[in-house]
């Protein structure tokens, strides 16, 4: 700051202010800490814009995915649904594999996030399953993919939910609650499209108004999630 002082006549408040990010309207997203070596790197900017991007595309692709349904059925439409779902299962997988390489001193921590990885993965599996030309061939794939892949998210989101739980308490902090909001809503779209993809699987097609109501509820609830994540990231200032 003393060294900006001298070299363009401002004081040194209005330079750490500067190089802190202040006067940035992504300051808290950590567009500061490129100029700090020693930053972790979750408290760097491409961490961050990335881990909330990826997760939000997640949620709002799996919205229009799901909606697509709502349409006169169409090949065409059929495979932008499958699509939008890979796109999404890419991004939620994306966030989980972020955060395996990124917290690795806990090894509890580590094997939470990698249930939550093996279902993103699955997840891919089974948008990959509801391609027209592929359920053609193995019209299990997509549902199982969609059943097991939620039912790993749906366990470590739990689990991550008590973690913040036995932290002081869900309610017991800002902090705290707000993490929550990214936990739980991970947890309950999980949930959302366990549920409305055993439905789609053993009920009659006359069921399926049912199973996209679960289905929708599933994605706003991710998407609830990647907003709380990104009020985290570019409010609060923290992961």
């Amino acid at each position: 700051a003393i060294w900006l002082k001298r070299k363009i006549g401002v004081s040194p408040k209005i330079c750490r202010c500067w190089l802190s990010g202040v006067f940035h309207p992504w300051g808290k997203m950590g567009l500061q800490d490129p100029l700090l070596k020693e930053a972790p790197v979750y408290d760097r900017p491409w961490w961050r814009v990335t881990h909330a991007l990826s997760f939000m595309t997640g949620g709002v692709t799996f919205i229009f995915g799901t909606y697509i349904y709502y349409l006169p059925a169409s090949d065409f439409l059929s495979y932008l649904s499958a699509w939008l779902y890979i796109i999404g299962s890419v991004g939620f997988l994306y966030v989980d594999v972020q955060e395996f390489f990124t917290f690795t001193e806990n090894r509890w921590l580590r094997l939470n996030i990698c249930m939550s990885m093996i279902g993103s993965a699955l997840y891919i599996v089974g948008s990959y399953g509801f391609l027209p030309d592929v359920a053609a061939v193995d019209p299990e794939m997509g549902i199982q993919g969609f059943i097991w892949g939620s039912f790993f998210i749906g366990v470590s989101q739990a689990w991550k939910l008590l973690r913040i739980q036995g932290d002081g308490g869900i309610c017991g902090s800002k902090d705290n609650a707000t993490a929550a909001c990214v936990e739980g809503g991970a947890c309950l779209g999980a949930w959302g499209f366990f549920f409305g993809t055993i439905l789609y699987w053993y009920s009659p097609v006359e069921q399926l108004q049912l199973v996209l109501k679960f289905w929708m509820a599933g994605s706003a609830s991710f998407t609830l999630g990647g907003l709380s994540l990104t009020y985290r990231h570019a409010v609060m200032g923290v992961c």
